[in-house]
């Protein structure tokens, strides 16, 4: 089993960068040379979702930004493996932490990003694309994302969106999970995705297939009413036939 040592890396997916440590095989056919190519790592896997479990199950945030910098993650087939030790050296010493060892579904790795990314959430940044089915979204850096709005779900033009549709490609037991999510039936998480439902007042895909539909019938009523023209040749000659 080849060795992975360090290399530079986006925070998220520094847990995935230890040096001299055999990971799982499946976890090294997620590794890449190009890091940006670690979709399931960065997006699914990453420190900040790991982060958000621990704080589940009772750390403290000190607990947890002290235990997190020694965090190893290990994707399996099927599950996840955390390890945080509990014990440091620090300055010479040795310091005693809270530690873990433990697999994790890779269920709850799925159901926290989805929770992280309903929190982002924000409907108030959307605002109206020219049709009924297209919402516009500002990004933080004052780009624009186009979101297209299908019936059984919303895609998005944002580079998140991307990476998150990628990851789940990448794992196929992780979108698994995401199909059978009570909430989300398979559509991508994604805090623009989520601005759209709760735009259209939506909390499950259910609803917001529902919302959908309704947000059809209401433009097609429009557009009938905005396509009629008052043509009085044509009523003159319905008059005409009307007395014959």
């Amino acid at each position: 089993m080849t060795r992975f040592s360090a290399r530079p890396a986006v925070r998220s997916a520094n847990a995935h960068r230890r040096p001299n440590y055999n990971y799982s095989p499946f976890h090294q056919s997620l590794l890449h040379e190009n890091n940006g190519e670690d979709y399931a790592l960065r997006h699914i896997y990453s420190l900040e979702n790991t982060k958000y479990l621990l704080q589940k199950w009772g750390w403290s945030a000190e607990q947890v930004k002290v235990g997190i910098d020694h965090a190893t993650i290990d994707v399996y087939k099927n599950v996840v493996y955390l390890h945080i030790c509990n014990k440091i050296i620090k300055r010479g010493q040795t310091i005693k932490i809270r530690g873990i060892s433990r697999f994790i579904s890779k269920a709850d790795y799925v159901g926290v990003l989805i929770e992280r990314c309903w929190a982002k959430a924000d409907p108030y940044k959307l605002e109206p694309g020219s049709e009924w089915d297209e919402l516009i979204a500002k990004g933080n850096t004052g780009d624009f994302y186009e979101l297209k709005l299908h019936r059984y779900e919303v895609t998005c033009t944002c580079h998140a969106y991307s990476g998150i549709e990628k990851a789940f490609t990448q794992d196929p037991v992780a979108a698994k999970h995401l199909m059978l999510h009570e909430s989300v039936k398979g559509q991508i998480p994604d805090k623009h995705i989520f601005a759209v439902w709760k735009y259209l007042g939506a909390q499950t895909l259910q609803q917001y297939e529902y919302c959908w539909i309704e947000r059809k019938e209401a433009a097609m009523k429009e557009q009938d009413k905005c396509s009629w023209q008052y043509d009085p040749d044509s009523e003159r000659e319905q008059r005409l036939v009307e007395k014959r």
